[in-house]
């Protein structure tokens, strides 16, 4: 393989890597945003709730953007897909533990670990989902 080659590998490695926390932070922190400005009485002054039916909706908001995150990094691949979902898992994992204990009181204590599931359970269905779409083969270009 060509040095241009190798280089291209790396930088879609590092774009599939990176790809799940710009997508979630530019689909899901605006969509959850416009979600808790349509009751503004249910959040508190921390920019939570503890409206459940609210914490749900944003749950499956999340999980449905999270799923869409780890199709992204699997798409963007270049080999090795299941390492690259590894990785951006722990990365995003690593991102919202530091979100998460910054409104640790904003919101009820399952809803932590409801949202640290629906990471590792979103990347990797997502990345199911390509892995299915391209018939169970592997990603090598």
């Amino acid at each position: 393989m060509s040095l241009q080659g190798v280089k291209m590998r790396f930088l879609r490695s590092l774009l599939s890597v990176l790809s799940a926390p710009v997508i979630y932070g530019t689909l899901c922190v605006p969509l959850v945003g416009l979600l808790y400005a349509q009751v503004p009485d249910l959040v508190n002054e921390q920019g939570g709730t503890r409206n459940v039916p609210l914490l749900l909706g944003t749950e499956l908001l999340q999980l449905l953007v999270i799923t869409l995150c780890g199709y992204a990094v699997a798409r963007l691949a270049p080999w090795h897909l299941r390492h690259h979902l590894v990785i951006a898992t722990v990365l995003m994992l690593v991102i919202g533990v530091s979100v998460q204990l910054s409104f640790w009181e904003a919101v009820p204590v399952w809803h932590h670990y409801v949202f640290f599931a629906c990471i590792v359970g979103g990347m990797h269905l997502g990345g199911y989902l390509r892995t299915r779409q391209l018939g169970g083969l592997p990603v090598i270009d």
